[in-house]
């Protein structure tokens, strides 16, 4: 029995052998593709522990690190919750147009099932040599290309309009919270939960709508395509199977390619952060490139841009090569694999069952026109599975980007709502009033939670003048911030005109010491922040308007500008004293209830001023006055002493104690002065003495005898100057003349993009070969179907296999390689920008004196979209001719000489017609970029002047203006999307549809050449093989010929990005040749005669870069020791002189001889009026521009912590004689880092200016009105402690008490040349 046993046991195992062989026999391609998938796994599992570890340890270090961290962050959220809120909000809009997009769909899938089944019955009538059968398929098939061509082209044209749709309500959405409740001010300068908001407006939205409009046609496409071509499939096979194993295959791969995939939202996201940071940073230089080029300060900005752009490229390295590897495998396993597997689906049913040819040429034919569209039914079942199943890394991508907006959009809507960042609601309100403003408890905390006022009772009522004073940090300004809604009320009650809906612009009307003007007329200034609209005309008669200007003595401007109806850039032409004569115009014209004028006329003269304060009186108009000007006492009822540490007293104004001289004191706290170097009460008390106790000076320009005159006018001379500005121009140069400059950038200084181009030929020439063998092998395919040969079919498919592995390297290799060259050529190309651009002044130079405003747009946004699409045009360029020379050798070999007639004539002819109706793509792209540019650069505009903008109530007009600019783009996209949709018709059918046709004809006509009898089963495959491979070749020469024609259109897309580029490149080439040339003219004539230690002027014309003449022939000698005082009216080049000493101008005439040896921050220091504030820690503001190390370094201390030690000791001395000693512990030491622009005072930032002057202690200090927001006796203590050093200055000021402290007075009289040197007369002389 057990022998029985064991032989049945024996038996039933060679029964299972058997059958596991013959299954292994029959099954072997899909038993091949389950180990594949099964070994697949087993790596995913393996990579993806790993994965899920290494995401652990980086957790847990984020969790030890994360109380570190101070800056309050927005909401964090998966990307994927952000794309699906976006989403919500998008589909809908879609609305009608995703229908119109389905109907299209289906109406190109019919098509495309319609072209595919006209194929097979090509194919057999060339089989089977029935050249009028052929003729007549070959004719619907042409006609069916032009149609599938048209529904294609409206296809896209309507994606391309979905896109602008997204992207326009999308934009409109953000900007209505962008614009609510001065948002747009809150946003940056108080919540600073979101950085960048204009990159996320004007980047983000566009990348995500365009990412979404791509995914949306493609899910539409292939969705259309799935749910078809499954129930063709299922018609013809008579079985579910084939579908079931298509979607086993790419849902299976699908998952494993999830689960291995890293995480590129993170990687997206953290991309685009550091682009929106680097592009920051260049926008801010440019906005304050006049001080930064003053202060020789480009060393140590141009460090901060450089470093952070070498952190984007770092990460964008780590981000293609991350890329690169998930590639391969996702590729690997979605595409090239799958392929293999197509065929396995797509011939095997030929071997067996109703499918299989019959014994006969006529049932072989049949089955070839049969096969041919299961060929491509698989092939776009498979494609449209496909693309639905590995869609992760986009909506990743998607992801990340819909994160940083929704991020923006929340915290915009929490801010609208009055919340802060850590949730919390002003527990504060603002009441409305009819004739007051009242402070009842109020308590003015800021951003960075420091009390400044606190239980603040004050009422003004109409007709009473408040003059607010107080060291320059003690809230005068924070308290208006809190009275116009800019900050939130942290308690108490507030009245006002208006109510909490009022803000600053209506009957309460706010005048900042520089007033923002907008690009326009002069008209437009005065009405501001009112709109009027183009059918409107005039708001202002011209009567009316001269004589607003006349009374602040501008009316010149209408003369010097072009006219009332010239459109001006005001803050680029007006000189600070006359944007606040311009300020103060506009509120004559307003006329509101209350005027808050905030140090409004620190720049003009006091008899100016007092001209200012009668007409404001007689206006009616009740002011509130920042100011420490002693002759504004006169004119205000109430003062108002703050601290800034919370105490404020109320004391009566010269013009209340003349009118009612015993009158009972006001209520308040008292300000207390203490030994304490942190309270602040001395320091208010003796602010507050300085104006009670000083009366009003005399005009500086007062008294002293005239030591030279400017020389008389001279026509011949003096009209022929030519405009410095005009040297600096672009040339007219042609499209090729471009492309040079380009290309010689590129090329000609790095080698490493020689060996990427190589790298990428090698790469390409793999491709084509392997390519070459895989025709090869389909052809095969087919001959092995006729003979029924299925094992040679098998072993073709391992064959596959392995070419599908080789395809999955080489195919991401080559876009990784591409996008690396991209990389390489940008950092190249920034590199060469970035060495003539940070050099020297050139960043001043190019942006202000060429006028270059978008210089910033250029070097990032314009640098990086020509790289990547230079880049990506390479393998473009160099496939084609790769294929063409190749795949011509093996056309050759067919078809001899008539083939390659026939394909190079179309080439030629289509070439030919293409080109006809080819637009001007080059235009287009150029005025894409301008415009985009423009659209950044209204938003960088509005963010830097987002406080001023936000106390006029200008919020909505800026608004109307940034959608005025919107819309313009919005209108050439949509144009130049109409535009392409009648070019691409055209290119898609002679570039795609079209040579198809072509390579039917070549197909047929070698079918009637080859001398092969039909009968014999063997020539019929061979001549299947030969025509398949035939079909592959022509197709690839003619593929190659497409891509060669497409470069026409690409090229001239790129020559906008070329003109552009190359013209920055150009202009700061000039720049930089300018500023090599300028030291020579600066030495010419006889060496100086006085010494080392002087600065003079021989001769010299002080001309501005349009070429108007400020003073002619100005010679001045200035020694140390003898300081001057440079006066004039404003515009009469006051400044304009120190542009030209400090070389930011250039020298037309004469020569400028400045003091000799030492370093250049040791001879001249310059001090502007609103001291530039660098990106650092608080010691970094005084020693700028130095670096620490290199400041250090200045100390006679041996180590290096003792020199750091001895370095803040000195800074120590230098803050107490600043009167800044506060800030170091209030901000947390010398290390703390902040925005120090927003989070000083302009006082406290003047003050810091001198701080720094004192710190370099040079031999002569040029000072441009930069005391003018400090207190009197501030500033006076700050000039004896300048000439205590032996400091010689030379000061811009419109303050008599300054007098004292200089020897000489040159003044500029009228703007037009004239000038006086006179001797100051001492006082008690």
């Amino acid at each position: 029995m057990s022998s029985t046993g064991g032989q049945l046991n024996a038996k039933q195992r060679a029964a299972l052998l058997g059958q596991a062989r013959a299954l292994l026999t029959h099954r072997r391609a899909g038993t091949v593709a389950a180990l594949l998938l099964l070994s697949g796994g087993c790596y995913t599992y393996y990579l993806r522990s790993l994965t899920v570890r290494q995401e652990r340890r980086i957790k847990k270090l984020s969790n030890e690190t994360a109380g570190d961290l101070k800056k309050p962050k927005g909401k964090k959220g998966k990307s994927g919750d952000a794309l699906h809120k976006l989403l919500k909000y998008l589909l809908p809009i879609a609305g009608k147009r995703i229908l119109l997009l389905l109907g299209l769909a289906i109406v190109r899938t019919a098509f495309s099932n319609r072209l595919a089944r006209m194929q097979g019955f090509m194919f057999r009538a060339a089989f089977l040599r029935k050249v009028p059968l052929f003729i007549r398929n070959f004719t619907e098939n042409v006609i069916l290309c032009l149609l599938a061509s048209c529904v294609e082209s409206t296809a896209n044209r309507f994606l391309e309009q979905l896109k602008l749709k997204w992207r326009s309500m999308l934009t409109e959405r953000v900007h209505k919270q962008y614009f609510k409740q001065m948002t747009y001010y809150k946003l940056s300068y108080v919540d600073r939960r979101v950085d960048n908001p204009e990159q996320r407006i004007c980047e983000d939205i566009p990348k995500l709508c365009n990412g979404l409009g791509d995914l949306v046609g493609e899910w539409t496409k292939c969705a259309v395509d799935a749910v078809f071509y499954t129930w063709v499939l299922r018609s013809y096979t008579r079985t579910n199977k084939y579908t079931a194993i298509i979607i086993a295959y790419v849902f299976g791969a699908g998952a494993m390619t999830v689960s291995v995939s890293p995480n590129f939202g993170k990687l997206f996201k953290t991309q685009a952060s550091n682009e929106g940071t680097y592009r920051q940073l260049h926008a801010r230089l440019r906005t304050n490139a006049e001080p930064v080029a003053f202060y020789r300060g480009v060393e140590k900005e141009g460090g901060l841009i450089v470093s952070k752009f070498k952190d984007l490229v770092k990460h964008q390295t780590k981000l293609l090569n991350t890329q690169w590897r998930f590639a391969m495998w996702q590729d690997f396993h979605t595409k090239y694999l799958a392929a293999t597997m197509a065929v396995v689906l797509i011939i095997g049913p030929f071997f067996a069952g109703h499918l299989r040819p019959a014994e006969t040429t006529r049932g072989r034919a049949s089955m070839l026109a049969n096969m041919r569209y299961h060929t491509a039914v698989i092939i776009s079942l498979f494609t449209a599975l496909g693309s639905l199943a590995s869609s992760s890394r986009k909506l990743m991508r998607l992801g990340a980007h819909a994160e940083r907006i929704l991020e923006l959009e929340d915290t915009a809507k929490e801010i609208s709502a009055g919340k802060d960042a850590r949730d919390q609601d002003a527990r504060g309100s603002i009441q409305a009033a009819d004739d007051e403003i009242a402070f009842e408890n109020a308590m003015v905390v800021t951003p960075a939670d420091a009390t400044l006022v606190k239980d603040l009772t004050l009422r003004v009522a109409s007709g009473t003048n408040l003059l607010v004073t107080g060291p320059n940090g003690s809230g005068k300004s924070s308290l208006f911030r809190v009275l116009g809604g800019l900050w939130p009320l942290t308690s108490g009650v507030v009245k006002k005109p208006g109510g909490p809906e009022g803000g600053l612009a209506h009957e309460i009307f706010y005048v900042p010491q520089r007033p923002y003007v907008t690009m326009g007329t002069l008209q437009d200034q005065l009405i501001y922040p009112v709109e009027r609209s183009a059918s409107q005309g005039d708001v202002i008669p011209e009567r009316e308007l001269r004589r607003l200007l006349s009374e602040v003595d501008l009316e010149y401007l209408v003369e010097r500008e072009g006219g009332l109806d010239a459109v001006v850039d005001w803050g680029a032409q007006l000189s600070l004293g006359e944007q606040q004569r311009l300020g103060m115009a506009r509120l004559f014209y307003h006329r509101p209830k209350f005027a808050i004028l905030d140090e409004c006329t620190s720049g003009v003269t006091v008899d100016m001023e007092e001209r200012f304060c009668q007409r404001v009186k007689q206006l009616g108009c009740t002011c509130v006055t920042i100011s420490h000007r002693p002759a504004l006492m006169a004119f205000h009822d109430v003062v108002l002493a703050l601290d800034g540490e919370g105490a404020w007293s109320l004391h009566r104004g010269a013009r209340a104690a003349s009118q009612a001289p015993s009158a009972p004191p006001l209520p308040g706290a008292p300000l207390a002065a203490s030994n304490n170097a942190k309270a602040r009460g001395a320091d208010a008390l003796e602010c507050l003495e300085g104006l009670q106790n000083q009366g009003p000076s005399k005009a500086a320009a007062a008294g002293g005898r005239l030591i030279a005159k400017a020389p008389p006018f001279d026509p011949a001379r003096d009209l022929a100057i030519c405009p410095p500005n005009l040297a600096l121009q672009p040339r007219q140069l042609s499209t090729w003349q471009r492309w040079k400059i380009i290309l010689r950038e590129l090329l000609g200084r790095n080698r490493g993009s020689l060996s990427q181009l190589s790298t990428i030929l090698i790469v390409v020439s793999l491709r084509s070969l392997l390519q070459d063998r895989m025709a090869a092998l389909n052809g095969r395919t087919v001959e092995y179907v006729l003979k029924q040969d299925k094992q040679a079919f098998i072993r073709l498919i391992g064959l596959s296999v392995f070419q599908a592995l080789a395809s999955a390297v080489l195919a991401p290799s080559l876009r990784h390689v591409a996008d690396s060259l991209s990389l390489s050529w940008r950092r190249q190309l920034t590199a060469v920008a970035h060495k003539r651009y940070l050099k020297r002044i050139n960043f001043y130079t190019v942006s202000q004196l060429a006028g270059m405003q978008d210089v910033d747009q250029r070097l990032t946004r314009d640098v990086e979209r020509l790289c990547d699409d230079l880049a990506a045009l390479i393998p473009s360029m160099v496939k084609p001719v790769v294929d063409i020379a190749w795949f011509s050798v093996q056309l050759y070999q067919l078809t001899g000489r008539r083939g390659m007639a026939i394909l190079y004539l179309y080439a030629f002819l289509g070439f030919g017609a293409l080109s006809a109706v080819t637009p001007d793509f080059g235009a287009l792209a150029k005025n894409e970029y301008f415009l985009e540019g423009a659209f950044r650069n209204v938003h960088t505009r509005l963010r830097t002047h987002a406080e001023s903008i936000a106390f006029f109530g200008g919020g909505e007009r800026e608004g109307k203006s940034i959608r005025v600019i919107f819309n313009n783009l919005l209108a050439h996209l949509r144009a130049v999307v109409d535009i392409r949709w009648l070019y691409s018709v055209a290119d898609d059918f002679f570039t795609k549809q079209l040579p198809h046709n072509v390579t039917w004809g070549l197909t047929v006509l070698y079918a009637l050449d080859a001398a092969k009898d039909l009968a014999d089963v063997s020539a019929q495959g061979q001549l299947v093989n030969d025509m398949r491979y035939l079909a592959s070749v022509v197709t690839q020469c003619f593929t190659a010929f497409g891509e060669l024609l497409a470069l026409n259109k690409r090229f001239a897309e790129l020559t906008g990005g070329v003109t552009r580029v190359s013209e920055m490149l150009e202009v700061m080439d000039k720049a930089d040749r300018l500023h090599v040339e300028e030291p020579m003219r600066r030495s010419m004539g006889e060496a100086s005669t006085s010494g080392a230690s002087s600065i003079r002027f021989d001769e010299v014309d002080v001309v501005t870069p349009t070429g108007k003449l400020l003073a002619r022939r100005l010679s001045l000698l200035i020694e140390q020791g003898h300081s001057v005082l440079v006066t004039g009216p404003n515009g009469s080049g006051k400044s304009s002189l120190f542009r030209i000493l400090g070389g930011l101008w250039p020298l037309t005439s004469g020569s400028i001889h400045q003091p000799d040896g030492a370093e250049a921050d040791c001879r001249i220091f310059y001090v502007p009026q609103k001291p530039y504030t660098t990106i650092g820690t608080l010691r970094e503001q005084v020693i700028y521009p130095l670096t620490v190390e290199a400041a250090a370094a200045r100390e006679s201390a041996a180590e290096t912590t003792a020199r750091m030690q001895a370095l803040d000791s000195r800074l120590d001395g230098l803050m107490a004689v600043v009167r800044l000693q506060y800030l170091v512990s209030r901000e947390g030491g010398w290390g703390a880092q902040a925005e120090w622009g927003e989070t000083l005072s302009l006082g406290e930032q003047q003050r810091m200016g001198m701080a720094r002057l004192f710190f370099h202690n040079p031999r002569f200090g040029v000072l441009d009105e930069c005391t003018n927001a400090t207190s009197v006796d501030i500033e006076e203590h700050l000039y004896r402690h300048a000439a205590k050093l032996g400091i010689t200055l030379v000061t811009i000021t419109q303050r008599a008490a300054l007098l004292k402290y200089h020897s000489v007075e040159l003044r500029l009289v009228d703007g037009e040349g004239d000038w006086q040197l006179r001797a100051i007369v001492p006082e008690d002389s």
